[in-house]
């Protein structure tokens, strides 16, 4: 696609994107193993993907939560 692209348009900016990349070495596996993409646009792998995990741990912490006697 990016090869594409540049036919089309030589100054065209190719990030990656969505899918499986949902970690920082996901984003790090393409960007080091393709040609022309220049970097990762990130949205649920940025903000929902480390929000769920951390709601979770925080459910988990309460649910540890001794009762009293």
């Amino acid at each position: 696609m990016r090869d594409a692209a540049v036919v089309v348009n030589p100054e065209v900016i190719v990030l990656c994107h969505g899918g499986p990349i949902a970690e920082p070495a996901d984003a790090a596996y393409i960007l080091q193993h393709t040609t022309g993409v220049v970097g990762f646009f990130g949205a649920s792998s940025i903000e929902r993907l480390p929000t769920e995990r951390a709601i979770k741990q925080q459910v988990l912490d309460f649910k540890s939560i001794e009762l009293g006697k």
